[in-house]
């Protein structure tokens, strides 16, 4: 560790209290949460999207996971909070919009997009999706896929593709169902969880179910936040959520390499934004009286002698209002910055993937993506704008194993994007027109080395060379007039360079270290422009910029030590931009650490805590907006009171401290949980 790294996490045990010495790191790990003892929810195969090797099916994808077991432990009840567990993963929020985004080293969820069961779910107006509203309580894994990541997956994986892998019962009959509150100092209830996983499995077809409800009345700030012109203090304003999610999932399995499932879900959510806390801009005072999404998808998997088709099927359904407010009383909508908007976006697409056994050491994977993401538009009293993309994809991916230790990995993709409808409107005039309307292609390749075991070390290295097309929102929002559209915007483009070595010493020690470099061109960022060409000021428009890179490493230790069993993660982050515009690169700390550790003091025993630390990264472009360093810990007890049920009690934030993940926007103080959860 270089004398830069060392400081940046001496600036994360300041912010805890903890000091420098290696006494201080001792304690801070004290202070680290407990692994999960339970066994992983069973996988979904069929949702997994993997790069597949010769050698007994095993997975060459050089990606982190964090498991259900993981992520209960940790009580992350959202995806974007069991993201921030992974080393390379930001948690950030749009402060203005209240969503969980995640930064995967330093690319946003445009550019790293979200699959579940490896089908993608994003807005189709922005590209983006809120992490916030999708509850973990379902889930089996979530795998995130850094540069190298997989040409199946298709278009748009400039910087990796992140999975949310659902579950898929064993046994005949099996479940689990789950309960837990959010006390404050106060003894008030800050939150509520309820929770159901039934599942059954009849060996030609089985069944799994769930449900899900998630509501927080309001989050308590830290006693040392001072009073702000938003912001009193105490209870947060405007800062209640309420999400509830059904799932099913039906299939068939008529024969060994044959499965066919149709999977439904269902989520509601409703959310207010907390205004803006500080002391550097004006706040806004808007709520999203609704949040909803359906999704129907169905995937196959067909075996063919040595070969599988496999193919999905899906519509995916978004819905939304965003309500923006006068003032705090969220009563009134006079001003003219004020106003009622709805958005319904909906995609529908399909793929078809083929795994060809060429020879005993030759694996090919082919497939072909279609999509089209319409989005709807229209603020109160004007009609509806209507925006329509078609993105296709096909690629190729052959692994070849030349012995029992070294095997290789090739890809080539090639991408198009149609714009087959974007409509402009004129308030002046109530004319609804079109925009010049422009299309794009990409073509998109990796190469990857493997070498080892992981009992004996393993060693990869990998070249990929990615893109992302803009969004409809990139190429054509006026962004409440602060904004000039841009339909002439071309695709970004990165390419990667990493190098990884992982060993399982023994049960006391496994590691993975990583080494890695992106360099991205036609970088799309907003950029600021004559005030006169918009109805507000400032005035921007979005622009590619030019050159920015991302360099870094990243280190993640376990092991079991008797009783004691210990997880940590770092990650060093540089990212630059190269333009010579002066803009900052924002929401990423050049540091982060991520640690656990749990004490079996009994069969039925376990107790333990966690840290997050990061230190501080800019809140906006100009650098003007700082969100500082932090570290909170975290403490749980665990009693398993039968075979069955498990107790748990905890604390978040143990040390009440103040921090921020964007500027102006505090984040919660400290928060005592109890859970029960009992499986069958």
């Amino acid at each position: 560790m270089n004398v830069g790294q060392t400081a940046g996490l001496g600036s994360v045990m300041q912010t805890l209290g903890l000091g420098k010495t290696p006494m201080a790191v001792a304690a801070l790990l004290a202070l680290c949460g407990a692994q999960a003892q339970a066994q992983d929810a069973q996988v979904f195969q069929l949702g997994e999207v993997e790069v597949v090797s010769t050698r007994a099916g095993a997975d060459q994808t050089p990606r982190n996971t964090v498991t259900a077991a993981e992520i209960r432990a940790q009580d992350r009840d959202t995806t974007g909070a069991a993201l921030n567990m992974l080393p390379g993963v930001t948690l950030n929020k749009v402060g203005a919009r209240n969503e969980q985004m995640v930064y995967v080293r330093g690319f946003d969820l445009r550019q790293v997009p979200v699959f579940i069961d490896g089908v993608p779910v994003y807005v189709p107006y922005d590209g983006y999706v809120d992490l916030g509203r999708f509850t973990t309580f379902d889930v089996s894994r979530i795998e995130v896929a850094k540069g190298f990541s997989s040409m199946v997956y298709g278009a748009n994986t400039l910087g990796g593709a992140i999975n949310i892998v659902s579950r898929k019962p064993q046994k005949a009959f099996e479940g689990e169902v789950g309960t837990g509150l959010n006390v404050t100092d106060h003894g008030e209830i800050a939150a509520k969880r309820a929770y159901a996983n039934l599942g059954t499995n009849q060996g030609l077809w089985y069944l799994q179910a769930g449900a899900s409800y998630l509501e927080q009345p309001y989050y308590r700030l830290p006693a040392e936040f001072a009073k702000t012109p938003a912001e009193d203090g105490g209870r947060r304003n405007n800062s209640d959520s309420r999400d509830s999610k059904v799932n099913v999932k039906v299939a068939l399995t008529p024969g060994a390499g044959d499965e066919y499932a149709l999977s439904v879900i269902r989520q509601r959510g409703q959310k207010g934004t907390p205004p803006y806390a500080g002391w550097l801009s004006t706040p806004r005072y808007w709520r999203w009286p609704y949040w909803d999404k359906d999704s129907v998808y169905l995937i196959t998997d067909t075996a063919f002698g040595p070969h599988q088709l496999k193919t999905r099927v899906y519509h995916d359904e978004f819905r939304n209002s965003l309500y923006a407010y006068d003032d705090a009383s969220y009563s009134t909508m006079k001003k003219k910055s004020s106003f009622k908007s709805d958005y319904n976006d909906f995609t529908n697409g399909a793929s078809i993937e083929g795994d060809l056994q060429l020879a005993a050491a030759n694996t090919l994977k082919a497939a072909a993506h279609w999509k089209e993401d319409v989005h709807r538009e229209h603020n109160a009293g004007e009609p509806y704008r209507r925006f329509k993309d078609r993105t296709t994809s096909v690629g190729v991916e052959d692994a070849q194993q030349w012995n029992e230790q070294l095997s290789f990995v090739a890809g080539i993709g090639y991408d198009t994007r149609s714009t087959l409808e974007a409509q402009d409107y004129n308030s002046a005039t109530k004319v609804v027109s079109d925009f010049v309307r422009d299309d794009g292609n990409a073509l998109n390749g990796q190469v990857g080395a493997f070498y080892g075991q992981p009992s004996t070390g393993r060693a990869f290295f990998t070249i990929a060379d990615k893109s992302r097309f803009p969004t409809i929102k990139d190429r054509y929002s006026y962004r409440m007039g602060t904004a000039i559209p841009n339909a002439a915007l071309k695709d970004e483009q990165a390419l990667h360079y990493e190098f990884g070595y992982a060993r399982d010493v023994s049960p006391a020690l496994r590691y993975d270290a990583r080494i890695f470099y992106s360099d991205i061109s036609n970088l799309i960022q907003s950029v600021t422009i004559s005030p006169t060409l918009c109805t507000s000021a400032p005035c921007s428009q979005m622009q590619n910029i030019g050159k920015a890179s991302s360099a870094g490493i990243e280190l993640d230790v376990r092991g079991d030590l008797g009783a004691w069993r210990y997880a940590a993660n770092y990650a060093y982050l540089d990212r630059r931009n190269h333009t010579g515009n002066g803009q900052m690169l924002t929401d990423t700390p050049r540091h982060k650490l991520f640690a656990t550790l749990d004490w079996r003091l009994a069969d039925a025993w376990s107790v333990g805590g966690s840290v997050d630390g990061m230190t501080r990264r800019y809140s906006s472009s100009d650098g003007k907006q700082v969100a500082p360093a932090f570290a909170i810990a975290s403490l749980k007890g665990s009693w398993r009171a039968t075979a069955a049920l498990t107790v748990d009690v905890g604390v978040r934030n143990v040390f009440d401290r103040l921090y921020y993940l964007a500027e102006g926007f505090p984040e919660e103080g400290r928060t005592w949980i109890a859970n029960a959860n009992y499986r069958f």
